[in-house]
This record gives structure tokens, C-alpha cells and sequence, in this order.
């Protein structure tokens, strides 16, 4: 098994694209038909395939919403790409664009175009985090977070209730093919489930702290634009706030478009 543990290692480093979308939907299904039914029957069960079915819808919500949001300056109106009168001083010009850029806004070589708020590159959405589409992708890693490490969770129960929580253990005392068999998927799954919970869980922790200062992840400690936690989560939730982990869909207009940014007053 450790043959298995250092492939799925590896892989996930070389294909980080592909072993999210192998890797989370085939931890998804087998704990939800092979080892849910073990733990829960009746009403729980029930329970657990609508909660199941509200982070699934979520994840792949704001992952879609995130890649087909245009967050780019390219998407403002054409009288919004040019500075207001006594305001130049705030933008910066962009040697690749070859043009005046808002400030906050930062040139993107994959996307080849320059990102309003730019936060970073996201392999996993295949696109820029920026102004517009922030909102979807802090969403995104929280449903991944809290699917993958509910997944986790319900493994190890299962793993307790039945006695077999060390594999070795597992594979001293099966005796027959079927129960080798179901032991190697339980240690699989359990592989899977840390590696899928462990990358978004560290990209919310950076990202509660951006939404809390109102940073952006190449400036995480900057404190400049930091309004406080409500006004906060306002510019990049919208105007419903937090209200917005209830789906994706759900209409959240922000308070301007991105080219300019109140700042905090000194002290």
C-alpha cells in the first residue's frame, strides 16, 4: 500500500487538475454507497445524501460560476478602462497591456490579460481570481473543505465500528480475497480523502484571512484596504454577504466594479 500512497502522491503534484476531478467524485461515491450505508440507515441516511447533494451542488456551483465569471479589466465598460480626472495618479501603467491599469489590478500571463483585484491563478478553476469572481471561488474551497473532510470523518468512524482502523491489521486477519478486497478500498479511500482534504482546507485558511483584511493573496497581511469584516465581506461577497454559501445562483450585486477602492484611514 505504500506502493499506492506514493502514486497518488505524485500524481496529484504532476495532474493537480485532473486528480480533483478523479479524486474528490470517486471519494464522494464510494463513501456514499460503500461505507454511509455501513454507519447510517434510515432517517441519517436519508439526512447525509441531502447534505451530500447540497456541498456537490455547491462545489461544482461556484467552480463553474468562478471559471465563467469575467473578472478581467477588459470585461469594464470602455469609458471605466481609462482613469476619472485626478484619479491617474492611483492607477499604474502595464508594460504588457501597454496602457493604464486600476489599482489593485495586476497583469496575468496565462490569462494574458490584466485581472481587476488580481488574487491569484487558480489551476483547479483554470482561471484568474479577481474582482468578479472572488466570491465563487471562497465558496469553493469551503464546500471542498467541508465535503472532503466529512468524507474523511465518516471513514474513520466506519474504520472504528469496524475494528479495523490499522491496515496491516486488516490484511493479518483477512483470510479471504472479498475481505483483502474491501480493506484495500477502505485504506484508499482514506488516502484519497486526506490528500483531497488537505489542499482546500489550506487555500480557505488563506482565504478567511483575505476576506478578513480585504487583502489578496500576494498582499495577505496588507491592511490598507481593511473596512472592517462587514464592509469586508460586502466587496467581495456582495450585497448579500455571507448569505451567498446558500448557492451559487443566488444574486449578489457588489457595491462597484473594481477600479477604485476606499482605503483604510490612517491613524
Amino acid at each position: 500500500m505504500c506502493i499506492v500512497t506514493e502514486l497518488c502522491h505524485n500524481y496529484a503534484k504532476r495532474y493537480p487538475h485532473k486528480f480533483v476531478s478523479i479524486g474528490h467524485p470517486s471519494s464522494v461515491i464510494l463513501v456514499m454507497f460503500y461505507i454511509t450505508p455501513i454507519i447510517f440507515n434510515g432517517l441519517l441516511y436519508k439526512i447525509s445524501w441531502v447534505v451530500a447533494t447540497f456541498i456537490t451542488y455547491n462545489i461544482l456551483g461556484n467552480m463553474l460560476f468562478c471559471y465563467s465569471t469575467n473578472t478581467s479589466v477588459e470585461c469594464l465598460p470602455k469609458d471605466r478602462q481609462l482613469p476619472v480626472p485626478g484619479e491617474e495618479n492611483l492607477w499604474h501603467y502595464c508594460e504588457i497591456c501597454q496602457k493604464l491599469m486600476p489599482p489593485r489590478s495586476w497583469h496575468c500571463a496565462l490569462c494574458r490579460c490584466c485581472i481587476l483585484k488580481r488574487d491569484h491563478h487558480c489551476i483547479f478553476a483554470a482561471t484568474c481570481i479577481g474582482h468578479n469572481n472572488h466570491r465563487y471561488f471562497f465558496w469553493f474551497t469551503f464546500y471542498l473543505t467541508i465535503g472532503t473532510a466529512l468524507s474523511l470523518a465518516t471513514s474513520l468512524i466506519y474504520a472504528v465500528m469496524s475494528g479495523s482502523f490499522l491496515p496491516w491489521l486488516i490484511i493479518k486477519d483477512s483470510i479471504e480475497i472479498k475481505g483483502i478486497f474491501s480493506s484495500y478500498c477502505q485504506y484508499l479511500i482514506f488516502i484519497l480523502n486526506n490528500l483531497a482534504c488537505g489542499v482546500p482546507a489550506i487555500m480557505l485558511a488563506f482565504q478567511i484571512q483575505i476576506i478578513y483584511l480585504n487583502a489578496s493573496y500576494y498582499e495577505i497581511n496588507n491592511r490598507s484596504y481593511n473596512l472592517g469584516f462587514r464592509k469586508n465581506c460586502k466587496l467581495i461577497m456582495g450585497q448579500r454577504g455571507l448569505w451567498t454559501f446558500l448557492s451559487p445562483s443566488l444574486k449578489s450585486p457588489l457595491p462597484h466594479d473594481g477600479t477604485q477602492w476606499q482605503m483604510k484611514p490612517k491613524d
